[in-house]
């Protein structure tokens, strides 16, 4: 007895070709999409950043940023100066402890300057003796020619100053006080200012350099 068996081949119908096509013709499509939107974003990158017309038009957006820059500068120069004090601190017998321990220093023998901005205080009880300097900082600032200049100072370390410009006058100013003095640079050369109740080390210097055209 034949027992073969018979193996029927059933063709694929006509609704699973149909969807298999659309498939494809979608995917097809959305590949040339992506291509073409790859293409223009190099374009576009390559007219911004890599072709000679992007790169002028670049160099020519930042000359006009600097020329707009340049013609707006002011000529207008503002300063704030603070009265200050520097001080050193000591002791006979050494600092053994404390966040800046120190071995004995020695009180020196120094002729200090006269007219106050120097201060050398003796030993105490105790051992320990300061020295101090008063200054304007800053003590010298830079300026062109016909530039406005505006000097604030603030007295912040020291009781009372009396403090001098060349050219302006000179003025009282207490600690936690604010003066202001403005004028016109309009000649090149140094314009000083100081304090007369601390000298020699009070002083500073406005350097006027000639006019940039």
């Amino acid at each position: 007895m034949n027992n073969k068996k018979t193996i029927i081949m059933k063709k694929p119908s006509t609704t699973i070709i149909a969807a298999a096509a659309i498939i494809l013709a979608v995917v097809a499509s959305a590949v040339i999409v992506f291509g073409m939107q790859s293409k223009i974003s190099q374009n576009a990158l390559g007219q911004s950043y890599g072709s000679s017309n992007g790169a002028s038009a670049v160099a020519a957006a930042a000359n006009s940023i600097a020329a707009s820059n340049n013609s707006n500068q002011s000529t207008n120069k503002e300063f704030w100066i603070k009265t200050v004090h520097l001080d050193g601190f000591a002791n006979l017998k050494g600092i053994p402890t404390g966040p800046d321990p120190a071995p004995p220093e020695k009180f020196p023998n120094s002729t200090i300057p006269a007219g106050g901005g120097v201060k050398l205080t003796p030993p105490d009880k105790t051992g320990a003796w300061k020295f101090r300097v008063f200054t304007f900082e800053p003590s010298q600032i830079v300026v062109n020619q016909g530039d406005k200049v505006t000097l604030h100072f603030a007295d912040v370390q020291g009781a009372h100053y009396t403090i001098a410009v060349n050219g302006v006058g000179s003025f009282p100013i207490s600690r936690g006080q604010i003066h202001t003095v403005s004028f016109t640079a309009d000649k090149v050369g140094i314009i000083n200012y100081w304090s007369p109740d601390h000298m020699p080390s009070v002083t500073g210097q406005i350097v006027v350099l000639p006019r940039t055209t």
